[in-house]
């Protein structure tokens, strides 16, 4: 079976930013290749004020109106990662196993970011969709279960964990700007 690989532009965030953008991203993908109809669910973005839709769960009525995070049961992974901690959640939020996967998958990755400069953290995460296959081995004695890659996408990030400059003066105004064009 052919694997059709996505290659993603390289996303550079700042750190405050990076888990939202991931969780846009993956969102958007198992959204739009899920396989078959699913109800959408608009998420909105405090650190890049946009909006993005995903696949909507059970959960989603209870969620706060900026609380933002799901996954679809396909495989996530990474190969380089930084650990973050994750969000307190109210008592009353259970969250689904899209959510887990999702949020696990991120944690995961952003554990085992390697530096690649003064401030800068570089990884890859990949979104694979695959297919179950029985392998049979010794003569059909052994059955052994593969997974089958058929579509993946890779998406490079660069975490960027300088500072932003807070002040009025001048030289901060324009340094945000700069960051701001970047981003």
């Amino acid at each position: 079976m052919n694997c059709q690989v996505h290659q993603l532009p390289e996303l550079e965030t700042a750190t405050s930013g990076t888990r939202e953008a991931l969780q846009a991203i993956i969102h958007t993908i198992l959204f739009i290749r899920s396989p078959g109809p699913v109800a959408p669910h608009d998420v909105h973005c405090e650190s890049f004020q946009t909006t993005y839709t995903r696949i909507a769960t059970d959960h989603d009525q209870q969620l706060p109106i900026n609380e933002h995070s799901s996954s679809q049961g396909r495989t996530l992974s990474s190969d380089r990662q930084h650990h973050y901690n994750q969000q307190q959640l109210p008592n009353s939020y259970h969250k689904s196993d899209l959510d887990r996967k999702v949020d696990d998958s991120i944690e995961t990755f952003l554990r085992t970011l390697t530096p690649i400069g003064p401030e800068l953290m570089r990884g890859n995460l990949a979104v694979s969709f695959f297919e179950r296959r029985s392998k049979n081995k010794l003569f059909g004695l052994v059955n052994q279960e593969e997974k089958v890659v058929w579509e993946q996408w890779i998406l490079r990030v660069v975490v960027n964990n300088t500072p932003r400059p807070m002040g009025e003066d001048e030289a901060s105004v324009i340094e945000r700007q700069r960051i701001q064009v970047r981003e």
